[in-house]
């Protein structure tokens, strides 16, 4: 799994009290199945900005 938060790119820590990620850029609290989900949705939303673009003839 990416150690960067999906909110701010910042560097992800694992707390093991509170079983959370936590970024230190912005603070953001994350458990793991939160985390996975936020990069699925990013990684859709690349693919349909990639996908648009292709369509629309831009490289």
């Amino acid at each position: 799994m990416p150690r960067r938060c999906p909110e701010c790119g910042g560097e992800l820590m694992y707390n093991r009290d509170t079983k959370m990620y936590i970024c230190r850029g912005c603070g953001r609290m994350f458990t793991r199945d939160e985390l996975e989900a936020e990069y699925e949705k990013l990684a859709e939303e690349r693919g349909q900005r990639a996908r648009s673009h292709r369509v629309r003839g831009v490289p």
